[in-house]
């Protein structure tokens, strides 16, 4: 059986979320980086990428609650 099947209980990985979610947070921290050095327009990509992680985030947890 495959990690990405689902069905699998805690052991069942969704790779294309768990990269979107790290790659969100990472360019939230660049760009809170940039922002603290200056450019403070660097904010907005940061706060779109948060809330596309986040919104991922609660996505999964909904989606692992569900039977």
């Amino acid at each position: 059986m495959r990690w990405s099947k689902p069905g699998r209980g805690l052991r069942a990985v969704r790779w294309s979320s768990l990269l979107l979610v790290v790659g969100c947070g990472v360019l939230t921290l660049v760009c809170v980086a940039a922002a603290l050095r200056g450019r403070p327009v660097a904010l907005v990509p940061g706060l779109v990428a948060a809330a596309i992680g986040l919104r991922e985030v609660r996505h999964l947890r909904r989606a692992g609650r569900t039977p």
